[in-house]
């Protein structure tokens, strides 16, 4: 088994959970590696085991003083207590049954609130406890936690929630399952009033809570092995047909099907939610080379011939998505699946700073080619992206797309999970959102899948970027054995960044290393990571309305005038007239045939 937890459902049903209350207490011992951690301080700090990481039960006040700025912490509705709602018969009365757990644990009640900071930031904290009644959801906790969110919307305070536990006071009959609805009307408050919401979500997380504003956080975060869901394992072992994999209901598997953003270790858990906190806050960091950066010269970087940028734009050592994001971000938090039931990895994104600018980043991850398998776009990819452009919308963070993509998956499967509605939905939300957009081609920008994240306020290209209005999978290096051929085709479409520039499609090329970036991918990632600063500062001196109104502009006239348009025209006239195209004495002939007349020089 992976850990303790699952390790005890599975041996004793849902009621083996309940030794996870004396996991807390102090042990010579690791129960799980057996190795010896009473001496260690992780386990002493954390109550993890050093060695094999298994995460130990923590009582509510425990995770506060470890997430919690010192002394910082204040207690709201300390005294507020459970009475008897309704008759309930058994061994011992509901409110003795209150009592002792009163006096185990010292709490009032399953749920902890309060007010505190974390690494100086201000929030709104509620922690359900499960050594408390298993963290169930009676009246006062669902009190507790919607007063909590209420209070977070009401002075616009960012929450956190730490959720362990969470399933139903069955002692308090029916008034236990309408808590699931306060807490989501108060959840839905916070989202109004545009307040970042965090869950952390630890062992065990299940039942009414799960179900409701614990699912609900603009983040969502799981600590390592952590039982997670809805129904008790023990019910999935019943009604399941077939043996449960060894890792079901818990939080790897739950990231894994795009229903987390992170796993995070115990240990890692502050400081990653310090991060999260201050780019959902719009907190800057400070950055001595910003103004430096910004007065960096761009130099105009030399035209690439278009066969020259397919074979380029396709080397498969080509700094990824991933790469760049990395490289230009400083933090940077890839967060994880469309909330659905995918991880689809062709769209990666996440959160980080550009030079001490909070931003949004999307982007899409080419994968190498195996047995000819083509790198495209896939529904579920698109509906992570969309979680990624609703993140940067509601807490008005500048947002960037990195485009490096074949094209839309051409296949069945992508039609029947709707491969036309989520291109149709990403841009919609990309031409409505409030915020500055930068999109780059920074390898193949291939046909609709590469526009999903190309409609934006500036669009940049790298040198040896290509675009193309087509799979050209279907036209070059594929089925044509004549590599002639491909050369044509390749000049024809008009695929490179300097065609693009003259046809008004892209604003302005990025530079890269001599034969592209995968020759030197660090200096690629500065030109790119300068070219967006750039354009990020331009744009982020316009209003909301400015920038949706240009962003509608500029796409409203796409095609209507450019350098080729022009020329096509003049062409026409001169045809009709009967002068021959050769006989022009203005020098505007097209790239296009310059080059096609000098390879046939050439040849």
């Amino acid at each position: 088994m992976r850990n303790l937890a699952n390790f005890l459902v599975h041996l004793f049903g849902r009621e083996g959970e309940r030794d996870l209350i004396n996991l807390s207490t102090v042990h010579d011992r690791c129960l799980l590696c057996e190795q010896q951690i009473s001496d260690s301080t992780t386990y002493l700090t954390y109550r993890v085991c050093p060695y094999c990481r298994f995460h130990y039960t923590l009582s509510a006040r425990e995770r506060i003083e470890l997430l919690a700025d010192k002394g910082s912490f204040k207690e709201s509705q300390r005294y507020l207590s459970s009475v008897a709602p309704l008759s309930f018969s058994g061994k011992a009365t509901y409110r003795e049954m209150i009592s002792r757990d009163q006096d185990r644990t010292g709490l009032t009640e399953a749920a902890v609130t309060g007010r505190c900071r974390i690494d100086g930031i201000d929030v709104m904290m509620v922690v359900l406890d499960f050594g408390f009644m298993g963290g169930s959801m009676g009246s006062v906790v669902g009190e507790k936690v919607a007063t909590g969110l209420e209070t977070a919307a009401r002075r616009d305070l960012p929450m956190v929630a730490l959720v362990t536990g969470g399933g139903a006071r069955v002692q308090e009959g029916v008034l236990s399952l309408m808590q699931m609805a306060k807490t989501v009307t108060a959840a839905n408050r916070l989202r109004e009033k545009q307040v970042p919401f965090i869950v952390v979500l630890a062992n065990p997380s299940t039942g009414q809570a799960y179900a409701s504003f614990a699912n609900l956080g603009d983040i969502i975060i799981a600590e390592p092995g952590s039982l997670i869901g809805l129904s008790p394992l023990r019910t999935l072992r019943e009604v399941s047909k077939t043996p449960l994999p060894l890792d079901a209901h818990t939080a790897e598997a739950h990231l894994g099907h795009g229903l987390l953003d992170n796993v995070v270790d115990r240990e890692a858990l502050q400081p990653r939610l310090s991060i999260l906190l201050q780019i959902l806050t719009a907190k800057k960091h400070s950055n001595g080379n910003l103004k430096e950066l910004l007065k960096t010269e761009i130099e105009t970087p030399e035209d690439a011939e278009p066969w020259e940028a397919v074979t380029i734009a396709r080397d498969a050592e080509r700094p990824l998505a991933l790469n760049y994001m990395r490289a230009i971000l400083d933090p940077f938090i890839e967060l994880h699946g469309d909330r659905l039931n995918s991880d689809d990895r062709s769209i990666v994104g996440g959160l980080g700073f550009l030079c001490g600018e909070p931003v949004a980043i999307i982007g899409q991850q080419r994968r190498s080619p195996v047995d000819g398998e083509r790198y495209h776009v896939y529904p579920d990819g698109l509906r992570k992206a969309q979680r990624m452009i609703e993140l940067s919308s509601r807490f008005k963070l500048p947002l960037v797309a990195l485009v490096d993509t074949q094209g839309a998956d051409p296949g069945l499967e992508a039609e029947e999970q709707g491969i036309g509605n989520a291109i149709a939905k990403t841009l919609s939300m990309m031409a409505d959102a409030p915020t500055p957009i930068v999109s780059v081609i920074i390898g193949e920008g291939g046909s609709e899948g590469a526009l999903a994240l190309g409609l934006s306020d500036r669009t940049l290209m790298q040198q040896y970027a290509i675009y193309s209005p087509i799979t050209l999978n279907h036209n070059l290096g594929g089925s044509y054995p004549d590599h002639k051929l491909d050369r044509e085709a390749a000049e024809a479409l008009m695929l490179t960044a300097r065609d693009c520039v003259e046809l008004g499609i892209v604003d302005r090329i990025v530079p890269e290393p001599p034969n592209g970036s995968h020759t030197n991918p660090k200096e690629a990632a500065a030109a790119l990571q300068v070219s967006v600063l750039k354009e990020l500062a331009g744009l982020s001196k316009l209003s909301e309305g400015k920038l949706r109104k240009q962003r509608y502009r500029k796409f409203r006239r796409m095609g209507e005038r450019s350098t080729y348009s022009h020329e096509a025209v003049i062409r026409e006239v001169e045809l009709l007239r009967g002068i021959p195209s050769g006989e022009r004495g203005d020098g505007k002939n097209s790239r296009v045939q310059k080059k096609r007349t000098l390879e046939d020089e050439s040849s």
